[in-house]
């Protein structure tokens, strides 16, 4: 008998085993059986190998579709008979009386339900494991889990069930809950969370990519929201001021923010603060800053520090509202800042505004010296009170907005706007800077002399018309320099490099001159004194040889105030020579010897001595008292002319207009220098009429008969140039400045034309103000009269086919 498994080669195979044949619908009911078991918590009864076996059998005996499609059934049918039986009347309840118990109730089973259900199909999942890998694979269907999850949403959320989708019900349910909350109630959180975390996990039908929570849930708690809120914000805003309106607002976008980290989805967070924004703040954003009596203009004008951040934090992250802020922070700058310059203006009527027409003036009498200086004071008040503004919403900024970009912007345009309104700003943030230079730094710590200085370079900065500042602080700068009126040559020379980090090396070339001729002029004295010529000088004589174009034109009859112990004269290099006389003896000898030493060491220059400008004391005997004078040049030369022969004091009168035949003082700064000598505290001269105004044919005598407690007297001028500018000075000041712009104005065309060798006539008037706009803002009239002048000159010329084409001419 032939051997059945032999093979042709010899080679025995083993015997097949055989399947025991099952009914594929016996085999799944078992399969269906386990699943009951296990959703009624009898785990512990079942073998997970056998029942993954007989699956496993299913699936290789080509029976998967009744095994996947059996168990969808199954699920389906526990999840019907589970809604029926312990939800839906907990639903019915919860929508005929939604009392925080009922939706707690009714929300607690259907989480119940999904939680015991999940656990249910991670079981199921590893029983039907092989159906998942081979047969749900190739099929291409969706995985036991996905499909258990699809049956829950299908059969309990998305089913019609009494009075619609359970689904529906819940989402009603849930934002009940949380109308509760926000009333003040207290809620299981926990259970809302397990509701969330089951809308997000499960997916919509229609389109997948979007979960039930954004389908069912989430729509309905953001129209929700609006109308609740909608509703308190109505109702806020007639009984809250803006400051507690502003803590409301915060206090509800930050128990949104907790809730949806508590229990709703996190992408849920940016849509119901846009929500909250939209209703809260974007709606009444105009109406909240005006509301009366605690609006924003009263949060500043108390410095509500804690109360201002609260606002912006809700403004800030809104375009419009926070555009709404900008410009109410910025206008109430600028109503302060106007009170401020007003109550400048109020005390020189004939001043206006930037921009305004000038009233008529009377020309300031030298009576009124003394109202000039109340206005001196007035002006450097007017910087520090602008300042001090300053300071205040620089503290807004830093503390309550976030140093936020456009608050930055706002205040600076306000303080542009504030400063440049005035047109004196130039000049009277020059005098503040003198004033502070001269006397402000005393007994202060160096970090508040930086800060007075960062402060003034601030204030400079919102200047539009730099260069006039130029023009003033070059005046001041040198009166400092040449008077030793400084307190620190450290503070001086920091300004400087301040400014010059502000506006480049060229807007400090002339200042730094100064100081290298001071330091020049120091090195001169120290050799001089080491020279054999000094011994043939009769007097402490220091003198200060300028370059002329660092200096500026220096005004006759200023008051110096010097410690020098002789006399100090100030020689510049000029090709006009004054026409003042010196009295004959020591004083004219000594300039003599000077010129010839300083000629001799440098040939080819040319010294014009500034008398106006020099100061010296004299030791003057008072019959029987002796004082030592300190006075300007001016008044040493007058002086001098009351000594006799003797070297003694002479009563004999002499008239104005004889002092200005044998002095050649010129005629205005001489008066002065009288009123100062006769009229002024210290009567040194008799004058004759008694009065103040000086004429010609007045008369003036030495007063042996001066007497004065102190021993060292200083005479002060009459309308001292530490003042504030008269309407006349001013007048001359601009014509200067004026002048200097025209220069400016034809450099910069000169520049722009080598440069681009022709170019059409807006393009270049453009170009102009753009190079320009550092210093001050040219017209285009200016621009214009600038260019014609250069084409007078054939620096320019028109092109022959295009009249407004400008063509550069080497």
């Amino acid at each position: 008998m032939p051997l059945a498994n032999k093979r042709p080669g010899g080679r025995i195979l083993p015997a097949r085993r055989l399947i025991p044949q099952v009914e594929p619908q016996q085999q799944f009911d078992k399969i269906a059986l386990a699943i009951n078991e296990i959703y009624k918590h009898n785990v512990s009864q079942l073998s997970f190998e056998e029942y993954y076996r007989t699956a496993y059998n299913l699936v290789l005996s080509k029976n998967g579709p009744l095994l996947y499609n059996g168990v969808r059934t199954v699920l389906e049918t526990h999840m019907r008979e589970s809604v029926e039986h312990s939800i839906l009347q907990r639903a019915q309840t919860a929508d005929s009386n939604p009392t925080t118990e009922n939706n707690e109730a009714f929300l607690f089973s259907v989480r119940l339900l999904w939680s015991e259900h999940v656990t249910a199909m991670l079981m199921i999942k590893d029983i039907l494991m092989y159906v998942d890998n081979i047969y749900v694979k190739a099929a291409h269907l969706p995985s036991i889990y996905e499909m258990g999850m699809c049956v829950f949403r299908d059969t309990v959320l998305l089913s019609s069930t009494g009075s619609g989708g359970l689904g529906t019900r819940v989402a009603k349910a849930v934002l009940r809950q949380i109308s509760g909350e926000r009333n003040g109630e207290e809620i299981n959180r926990s259970t809302l969370q397990g509701i969330s975390n089951m809308l997000v996990e499960l997916h919509d039908t229609a389109s997948p990519i979007r979960t039930v929570y954004e389908v069912v849930l989430e729509p309905q708690l953001l129209a929700e929201s609006r109308v609740y809120y909608r509703d308190m914000t109505a109702l806020r805003i007639k009984t809250m001021g803006a400051s507690e309106y502003a803590r409301a607002v915060q206090a509800d976008l930050d128990a949104e923010a907790d809730r949806v980290q508590a229990y709703l989805a996190l992408t849920t967070a940016d849509l119901l603060r846009s929500v909250l924004q939209d209703e809260l703040v974007t709606a009444y954003a105009p109406d909240i800053l005006t509301i009366p009596n605690d609006g924003l203009t009263q949060m500043l004008d108390r410095r509500d520090i804690p109360a201002l951040r609260v606002l912006y934090s809700i403004y800030s992250p809104l375009p419009q509202p926070l555009s709404v802020l900008r410009s109410g922070v910025l206008n109430h700058i600028l109503v302060l800042g106007g009170q401020i310059t007003e109550s400048l203006l109020a005390t020189d009527p004939g001043e206006t505004k930037s921009g305004s027409t000038p009233q008529p003036k009377p020309e300031i009498a030298p009576e009124a010296s003394l109202g000039l200086a109340a206005k001196t004071a007035m002006a450097l008040r007017w910087v520090q009170d602008v300042l001090g503004l300053y300071d205040v919403y620089d503290e807004f900024f830093h503390k309550s907005f976030s140093e936020g970009p456009s608050m930055r912007s706002a205040i600076n345009d306000a303080f542009i706007e504030v400063i440049n309104a005035n047109s004196r700003a130039p000049e009277l943030l020059s005098l503040f800077m003198d004033d502070n230079l001269k006397n402000g730094l005393r007994s202060k710590a160096e970090q508040d002399v930086d800060h007075l200085l960062e402060r003034s370079v601030l204030m400079f900065r919102f200047l539009k018309n730099k260069d006039a500042f130029e023009h003033y602080y070059k005046a001041h700068l040198a009166r400092r320099l040449l008077f030793a009126r400084s307190e620190s040559d450290d503070a001086e020379h920091s300004l400087v490099s301040k400014l010059k980090v502000e506006c480049g090396s060229q807007f400090t070339l002339k200042l730094e001159g100064m100081f290298k001729d001071m330091q020049l002029s120091m090195d001169m004295a120290r050799d001089l004194r080491a020279s054999s010529e000094y011994s043939d000088i009769g007097l402490d004589l220091n003198v200060s040889v300028l370059t002329p174009t660092f200096w500026p034109a220096m005004a006759p009859a200023q008051q110096p105030s010097s410690q020098a112990t002789a006399e100090n004269s100030t020689a510049a290099r000029s090709d006009d020579p004054t026409s003042v006389i010196l009295p004959s003896g020591v004083l004219s000898d000594s300039v003599d010897v000077f010129s010839a030493y300083y000629l001799k060491h440098h040939s080819g220059r040319r010294l014009t001595w500034q008398y106006a400008m020099g100061n010296a004391d004299l030791k003057v005997q008072f019959g029987t008292r002796t004082h030592e004078l300190n006075v300007t040049t001016y008044q040493m030369i007058v002086l001098l002319l009351f000594v006799d022969d003797s070297n003694s004091s002479s009563e004999k009168p002499l008239t104005a207009a004889k002092i200005q035949q044998l002095t050649h003082i010129p005629k205005e700064p001489l008066a002065r220098q009288l009123q100062s000598l006769a009229c002024g505290k210290y009567r040194i001269l008799n004058k004759t009429p008694k009065s103040r105004d000086v004429k010609p044919t007045d008369s003036f005598a030495f007063n042996m008969d001066f007497r004065s407690p102190q021993y060292r007297i200083r005479i002060p001028v009459v309308s001292a140039r530490s003042n504030i500018e008269t309407e006349k000075e001013k007048a001359a000041s601009q014509a200067v400045i004026g002048q200097e712009r025209l220069y400016l104005i034809e450099a910069a065309i000169v520049r722009i034309m080598k440069t681009r060798k022709q170019i059409p006539h807006d393009i270049l008037v453009n170009e102009t103000i753009s190079q320009l706009a550092p210093r001050f803002l040219p017209s285009s009239k200016m621009i214009k009269d600038g260019i014609g002048k250069l084409l007078d000159r054939e620096y320019l010329q028109r092109s022959p086919d295009d009249p407004r084409l400008y063509i550069y001419l080497a």
